[in-house]
């Protein structure tokens, strides 16, 4: 009888040792794996920064992709520094101002930012029957122009910090003429708005 109390002890005592090591291994496991995720997680914040928009007066030209160009029918090896839509021929931005275009099929995107705030540009004369609006969720003043109508072109302005950035769509008359670019110009900015400078 006591031989067999004795091998029932070493048999409890075997097992209660082998459920310790068991429960500790697995411990340690969790322990590691806890360790492990807080590393990763650390890494891939520092790895993966948010995504920055260019600053307040960006230079088109160099800030906005060919992709997004394309993807609103405009041709990227087209693309010019522009004044006013016209090529400046010294090839120099004002420091206060950054222009360019892109040419499509009988159309014409031009991208302009610079350092005047929203409220001005409403009190330009060339600026006709402006309407506050939304693109994106992100607010923004939408104009005829004076100097060629609705039909022909129009124009979409966001405040960029201090500044501010427009998007004028001006369509040829060689093209299909039941086509507004006051329209359109809402179509093409909602593409190009992300890769617009923010508030």
């Amino acid at each position: 009888m006591s031989q067999v109390l004795g091998v029932w002890r070493r048999c409890v005592g075997v097992v209660f040792a082998c459920v310790l090591v068991s429960g500790c291994a697995q411990s340690t496991t969790e322990d590691l794996g806890a360790e492990q995720s807080t590393v990763l997680t650390e890494t891939t914040e520092v790895t993966t920064p948010a995504p920055v928009r260019p600053p307040a007066v960006f230079d088109p030209c160099e800030d906005i992709p060919d992709e997004a160009v394309e993807a609103v029918g405009l041709d990227p090896a087209t693309k010019y520094m522009s004044i006013i839509g016209g090529e400046k021929h010294d090839g120099q931005h004002y420091d206060f101002h950054r222009e360019c275009a892109w040419n499509g099929l009988h159309m014409r995107v031009f991208i302009a930012s610079g350092d005047t705030p929203i409220e001005e540009v409403v009190n330009y004369d060339f600026v006709d029957n402006a309407r506050q609006i939304s693109i994106n969720g992100r607010a923004a003043l939408h104009y005829d122009l004076v100097t060629c109508g609705p039909r022909v072109c129009s124009e979409v302005a966001f405040q960029t910090g201090a500044g501010s950035v427009w998007v004028n769509l001006n369509l040829s008359s060689l093209g299909d003429l039941t086509l507004q670019a006051d329209d359109l110009v809402l179509e093409y900015t909602a593409l190009l708005e992300p890769y617009l400078p923010a508030e």
